[in-house]
């Protein structure tokens, strides 16, 4: 408020010196209106349904959540939650749990009141918004008829293996799948006596974590050594459910909190609430509590997007439903994500279809194998950023040639440990996104494995720097341009699928650089990267380079600008480094003013040539709005060289402030891949030495200056 202020009072002066405009004019012409925050904003979606059904003078009472507006002051935020706990229980409502989060800027209570108090509460103007208890995530479980013997003796992980996170219902450790790669069972939760699984969600997604692909490795009887070993904190109850009495921000905090005291760096979080649809660029409170304890503990999550059944999107499931799903599930206002998967730090995953065996008679599948699930909800996520990420097999639906019914097939669903106390099965059959998230964490593990003091940034940049995402599944339309088609498809897809081998391992012709660094708000970092003589090569093989960045900056749930600096890339070639950085000052407003006034006309990155700033995709706008950006480039010809700058690339890094402490420091990591087709020279081998040379220069250069 202070400096919306500050802003209508430069506004109001209207234009000074030689400005034709106010400061400030576009953004107050683009306000239409303003009203007090009220009633209907506080009432959330799933408590407007039950208020909608409600009679007149009918008794009934309810467990709601209740958000109570952060004032970024600690001290006053208590003081407001204790001022509603107090006035509930003057009136007979019971407080279960509260939680406040400074660093998330939230604070949330968890009551059963009656409707007439919680009407009375929704004209308190301390209070953000209420709403009713989370939804569970409801799993359709079919029994296979894999036997004890098929799974006998499989081999466990390493006792150095990486240490794993899992949040969840608990995992049955002595299942076949998962003996002697539970490292502990437990909870931190004090409705719970210990960690074992009563529902089975859990150790579906331990058994993925661990095994990976399970119906492959079924098939031909090879299985792998687990790349991790698994922290197992139980959370939810055998309706896999958080209890009604604790908050999922509490239990997740306190689980997270003792899982980092054990050296846990990779937790997977596979819940998701179907009642918080993501609306608008608003951060959820609990993707917003996962963004705070990625920062203060240094940890990766990984979240699924979050399950949505299709006739919500669709309506009625016709005969046309297979061949356009994908354009019903992007049209749809109910197909957003839930929380926590917008969370800007998180890896958030969405189902994919996995790799399809023979199907009874008169079925046939949803989508193809690497499409989005029919079930899997979409991004963007908060402020535009791409969401989710990544995407991985999760199975898929059938429907009917004969009708138009969907249906559950086990040829298309996804092979998982059956963890259920009254199964006798050992292996079953599921789908939903929650399938998806274990193999990216898996992914993350294998990372951890090979560098094991990498942060947290550094492993999901080399994860991300991985991914391929091949055609796109939205077929061709004249009518639709390329930009959107491409902006569409990261709505359901993100960047791609991961390749575990590429996440932590270079090839001769597949080579990844990294770096990890500290930049300070509204900085520039410059690498020079070389080019491998191979993209230099003429003829028509194609050859290219990605570059992924991670950092985690401050968030706060309730700010417009919801990360508290925005990083950015660009990859130059041909340009100097002085000149780079002069480039992207010119981008920032008053650095061109400042410019103007010394009589200096600068270049801007609009200017450069497509072979001076390599047109990476997605663009800098599309990636920059999130924590977790990937942006590639394939050349299908030989480069020509044109300058002396030219042999090289120049990598610029730079961080924007928008409110964090001035004086902050913002960790980073990047990656660089470059690659080449088959029928090109090796890379691997010309990079070493050239980064041999650099070195040497740079070394001989210090010396110099000495």
């Amino acid at each position: 408020m202070t400096e919306f202020l500050r802003r209508l009072d430069l506004y109001s002066k209207g234009p000074q010196g030689d400005n034709k405009t106010a400061t400030y004019e576009a953004f107050f012409d683009n306000i239409s209106s303003v009203r007090r925050y009220g009633r209907d904003d506080r009432v959330g979606p799933s408590l407007a349904t039950h208020l909608d059904q409600i009679s007149d003078g009918q008794d009934a009472n309810f467990t709601i959540d209740i958000e109570v507006w952060h004032p970024g002051d600690q001290e006053k935020a208590d003081t407001w939650v204790s001022a509603i706990e107090d006035a509930l229980t003057s009136v007979g409502a019971v407080v279960h749990d509260t939680f406040s989060s400074p660093s998330a800027g939230i604070s949330i209570m968890r009551s059963t009141a009656s409707v007439e108090v919680i009407l009375r509460l929704l004209e308190v103007d301390l209070i953000a918004r209420i709403d009713t208890l989370a939804k569970g995530t409801v799993t359709h479980v079919s029994p296979s008829d894999v036997t004890l013997d098929q799974v006998a003796d499989l081999p466990i992980a390493s006792p150095d293996a990486p240490l794993v996170g899992l949040i969840d219902s608990g995992v049955q450790a002595e299942h076949p799948l998962l003996r002697g790669c539970i490292s502990e069972a437990t909870t931190v939760s004090s409705a719970f006596g210990d960690g074992a699984d009563r529902h089975g969600h859990g150790t579906n997604i331990a058994s993925i974590l661990l095994r990976g692909s399970i119906a492959e490795q079924l098939a031909t009887g090879d299985w792998d050594m687990p790349p991790c070993r698994i922290l197992s904190v139980r959370i939810l109850d055998a309706d896999n459910r958080i209890p009604h009495t604790r908050l999922p921000q509490s239990e997740i905090s306190d689980a997270v909190a003792y899982l980092s005291s054990r050296g846990v760096k990779i937790i997977n979080v596979s819940l998701g609430d179907e009642n918080k649809v993501m609306v608008g660029d608003r951060a959820p409170t609990i993707a917003a509590v996962l963004d705070s304890l990625a920062r203060k503990f240094g940890v990766v999550f990984v979240v699924p997007t979050g399950n949505i059944i299709p006739a919500k999107y669709s309506g009625a499931i016709d005969e046309k439903f297979r061949s356009d799903y994908l354009w019903r599930l992007l049209a749809s206002p109910d197909s957003g994500l839930i929380d926590p998967a917008p969370s800007a730090l998180s890896l958030t995953v969405g189902g994919a279809v996995p790799d399809l065996r023979a199907a009874t008679l008169g079925t046939a599948p949803i989508g193809v194998p690497g499409w989005p699930s029919p079930f899997s909800r979409v991004g963007p996520g908060i402020d535009g950023a791409i969401k989710p990420e990544i995407n991985a097999p999760a199975g898929t639906l059938g429907q009917g040639l004969d009708g138009n019914d969907l249906q559950r097939e086990e040829a298309f669903m996804v092979a998982v440990a059956d963890g259920r106390l009254d199964s006798t099965a050992v292996i079953s059959y599921n789908v939903g996104t929650s399938l998806a998230a274990p193999h990216v964490a898996r992914a993350c593990a294998i990372v951890q494995d090979v560098y094991p003091e990498a942060s947290a940034n550094l492993i999901r940049a080399l994860v991300l720097q991985s991914v391929s995402s091949g055609d796109s599944p939205l077929q061709s339309d004249q009518a639709m341009s390329d930009a959107v088609r491409n902006a569409e498809t990261r709505r359901l897809i993100g960047y791609g699928q991961v390749s575990e081998q590429r996440s932590v391992l270079s090839g001769e012709r597949d080579t990844v650089l990294y770096a990890e660094e500290v930049i300070p708000l509204d900085s520039v970092h410059l690498y020079t990267v070389p080019i491998p003589e191979s993209f230099f090569v003429s003829g028509r093989e194609m050859r290219g380079v990605t570059v992924s960045l991670c950092y985690d900056p401050p968030v706060r749930a309730r700010r417009m600008d919801y990360l508290g600096s925005r990083m950015q890339f660009e990859l130059l070639r041909g340009v100097s480094p002085n000149a780079t950085v002069d480039l992207l000052l010119a981008e920032e407003k008053e650095a061109r003013k400042a410019r103007k006034l010394v009589g200096r006309k600068l270049p801007t990155l609009s200017s450069l040539s497509d072979k001076q700033r390599i047109p990476m995709q997605p663009s800098r706008t599309a990636r920059s709005a999130g924590a977790n950006q990937v942006g590639k480039f394939v050349w299908r010809s030989g480069l020509k060289r044109f300058n002396e700058n030219s042999s090289e690339f120049v990598l610029a890094v730079q961080n924007v402030n928008r409110w964090d402490s001035p004086t902050r420091k913002q960790p980073y990591a990047i990656a660089v891949r470059l690659w080449v087709g088959d029928e090109l020279p090796p890379v691997y081998a010309d990079l070493q030495t050239k980064i041999r040379t650099m070195r040497a220069q740079a070394a001989v250069r210090a010396q110099a200056r000495g």
